[in-house]
Formats: structure tokens, C-alpha cells, sequence
């Protein structure tokens, strides 16, 4: 029996308070601009809030290297703890926290040899302020990683076209990463997520020989065995629709409700008509985790296509998400790089609807950034949010102006 819990078909099981999502407010808690050097650049990518709320971690691309951990245990002023750079000069775009507190994982992306690493932060050698790189693979690449929510196991994604999709390793001991084995057919493989109270696994793959997305079942958290799939190349492609229509391609990465039997699933395209996201029926009505059915379907509040030159891609597609539970409402909270942050309601997940947005370039003119950022254009540029349920608070990144936190208000 993979689901431990029991889901309501139809309803959201959880939380007997009735929200009005036409009045949620997106309000701004703070902001810090995050430096690698003496001042701002810009340059960041992924972020990671551990699970009690205290801190966040932020990753990078553009133009520079490096992790940098934030306080956020007041969320209204949030405090840059450290910096730590990348000694081989490679990005490290993806940063997630461990189950265990005092250590994170960070990809390392590059063409040559170069996995990820394992940061001690206060788990054994390392403090916040003066962390540690304790552990480290540099076989293969890796595009992005996932910890297990509660296992000593690390999912890391191949993203490769001559590669399988993912591998599974042993973090056990963080100074000793002990792969165990690569899953799923071969292709870029892009993110994986994990839900650990029904032990699943979502895999969503790009390109190569399969593109769509492959759900595992992982109550072997070490051994994932494949449930079901749905197959993108099966479907109307983005190239054959125009902006707002249902369209699938490029999946990026995905979400598991948590109160109910659902798949939210984002697709990322660099040019054309922009890509959007997706509400799977996986047991909620008449779909299933073998047998996935597509419910609902929505793009960004702005959504436009997306010409050829350097500096307008990827601006009007979908990107990093998460969900948030609300009372008896399911939201959204979605990192759309040139919309900023917006927030879209799957409560009917056959109507998902935006429904509050806020443009991540507050101070932007204070920031001196780099040639590599320079040429995406301009701000916002929101690159990733994660929702904190211990402090019920929002994270979000921005390549440009750096963490912000948010709460949905009335």
C-alpha cells in the first residue's frame, strides 16, 4: 500500500478554514542581496529552506561560483551567514538541505568532471560561518539534487543524452558518497522530487529517448522501482499551439499535492510559445499513479512568445514551484522568471488560475551585475520559490536581487 494517509477524491482533507484566494495577498517579508565578493553581482539560481525555517541556501550560475547560507529565522530581515566559493570554478546552480541539520549538497555543473559536493555547515567539521566541503563525486555530471526528506540517500539527475536519468547514492557517510545504481531510460533527465509519506518519486525528463515525466515508487528509498509514466511525445506539442492553449514538452520538474491524489507538473522551454503547468489526476478521480491523466492547465499572467535573441529566453516560461496547502484552498507559488513571483490557484485543479504576483527587482538599480546576467535582459528574473509549512512562509530567489521572503495574507 504506497499511500499511508487517507485523501478525500474530491476535496482537500485538510484544514477546516475557508480562504477567499480573490483576497490572498502576496506580501514581501524581506529581502537580502547576496554577495560573493564586495558587493552584489548577481548570478544566483536554485534555493533550499530547511525544514524548521532557520535557514536558507542559495546557489549560483551566472558568472559565479559558490553556496551562500542565509538566516532566515526572522523572515522580515534575513542575514547572509556565509559564502563559499567553488575551488574548481565550476557553478553550483542546485542547493538542497539534508534531512540531517548542519549539512547541504550542492550540484557542481560543468562540462568536465564534476558531480556534487557535500558542505559540513555545523554537522561535524564545519560551523555556519566557517563551512566545509566534507564529501564529493566527480564522475558524470549533474544538472540538479535531491536528498530523500528522511533517508541518508541522494538522487542526483544525469542530464544527459548518453546517460540513464538518474543516480541513487549512499550519503550515509557524508565524507564517503557510495553510488548504487542509475534509473530510468536514457535522456536529460531534469528534477526529481519526493514524496516520503506515500513513497513516491516524480522524474520529469526534458529530451533524448523519453520526454514527460516517470513516477517510482520508493518505499526502498535505495532502489526505486519504476510505477507508471506518461509520455509527452504522445501529445500536442508546444510548436503546434499558441500561447494559453494545453500543449506538452520540455518537463521540467513536478510536485505531489500533499492533501490530495494530484501531480503538479511545470514545463520549461527556452524560446516559442512559453511553457506551462500541468495538474495530473493520479488517483484523485480518474487517473491513476500507473496511469497519469492531465486535468488542468495554465501559463503565466503575461505569457508571450519568446523570440530568438539571448536576452528573451526562457523570460515568459514556467519555472521552479512549489505548493502550499491553505486552509481548505491549494495554492501554487511559482518562480516565473520575467513575471517575478505569482501565485496560482489549483483548488479546482481543472481551472488552475493566477491569482497574485509580485516582481522580484526591488533594488536592482543598487546592483552592479555581471557581464553573464547582463545578457539575460533585465529584472525580475525569479529563479525558484520553496514553501517553509513549519513557519508557513515562502522563499524565492531571483538571479538578479538575490532571497526574498513572502506570506500570503489577507
Amino acid at each position: 500500500m504506497l499511500q499511508k494517509r487517507q485523501r478525500g477524491k474530491n476535496t482537500s482533507d485538510g484544514g477546516d478554514e475557508a480562504v477567499d484566494v480573490n483576497r490572498l495577498s502576496l506580501r514581501k517579508r524581506g529581502q537580502v542581496h547576496l554577495s560573493a565578493g564586495s558587493s552584489p553581482s548577481g548570478g544566483y539560481s536554485e534555493v533550499s529552506v530547511r525544514k524548521d525555517g532557520k535557514y536558507a541556501v542559495v546557489g549560483t550560475k551566472w558568472g559565479i561560483t559558490g553556496t551562500v547560507l542565509v538566516d532566515v529565522s526572522d523572515s522580515a530581515s534575513p542575514k547572509q551567514v556565509h559564502y563559499l566559493g567553488n575551488s574548481n570554478d565550476a557553478p553550483n546552480l542546485d542547493v538542497k538541505f539534508d534531512s540531517r541539520n548542519g549539512l547541504y549538497h550542492r550540484a557542481i555543473e560543468k562540462t568536465w568532471s564534476g558531480n556534487f559536493e557535500i558542505v559540513d555547515y555545523g554537522f561535524s567539521a564545519g560551523t555556519p560561518t566557517n563551512p566545509t566541503v566534507v564529501g564529493s563525486v566527480s564522475d558524470g555530471k549533474s544538472h540538479n539534487v535531491r536528498p530523500h526528506p528522511t533517508k541518508p540517500v541522494l538522487y542526483t539527475m544525469n542530464y544527459g543524452l548518453e546517460s540513464n536519468g538518474f543516480d541513487v547514492y549512499d550519503v550515509s557517510d557524508p565524507t564517503s558518497p557510495r553510488k548504487l545504481g542509475e534509473y530510468g531510460p536514457q535522456g536529460a533527465g531534469h528534477d526529481i522530487n519526493v514524496d516520503p509519506e506515500r513513497d513516491l518519486l516524480c522524474c520529469a525528463y526534458q529530451s533524448g529517448r523519453f520526454i514527460g515525466f516517470i513516477i517510482y515508487d520508493v518505499s526502498d528509498p535505495r532502489n526505486p522501482t519504476e510505477i507508471g509514466r506518461f509520455d509527452y511525445t504522445k501529445r500536442k506539442s508546444y510548436d503546434e499551439a499558441n500561447v494559453g492553449e494545453e500543449a506538452f514538452g520540455a518537463a521540467h520538474h513536478g510536485h505531489f499535492d500533499p492533501r490530495r491524489d494530484l501531480l503538479v507538473l511545470g514545463d520549461e522551454r527556452p524560446q516559442g510559445v512559453p511553457g506551462g503547468k500541468h495538474v495530473f489526476d493520479i488517483g484523485w478521480k480518474n487517473g491513476s499513479l500507473k496511469n497519469p491523466v492531465p486535468v488542468g492547465f495554465t501559463v503565466s499572467p503575461n505569457a508571450r512568445r519568446m523570440e530568438d535573441e539571448y536576452a528573451e529566453r526562457f523570460d515568459w516560461t514556467g519555472h521552479h514551484f512549489d505548493i502550499v496547502p491553505k486552509g481548505k484552498a491549494t495554492l501554487v507559488a511559482s518562480a516565473d522568471w520575467h513575471e517575478g513571483v505569482v501565485v496560482y490557484d489549483i483548488t479546482d485543479p481543472t481551472t488552475p488560475t493566477p491569482v497574485g504576483r509580485y516582481r522580484t527587482d526591488d533594488g536592482v538599480s543598487d546592483i552592479r551585475v555581471n557581464e553573464e546576467v547582463a545578457q539575460l535582459g533585465k529584472a525580475p528574473m525569479a529563479w525558484k520559490t520553496e514553501y517553509n509549512e513549519e513557519r508557513d512562509f515562502i522563499v524565492a530567489s531571483d538571479t538578479f536581487t538575490g532571497l526574498y521572503t513572502f506570506e500570503l495574507t489577507s
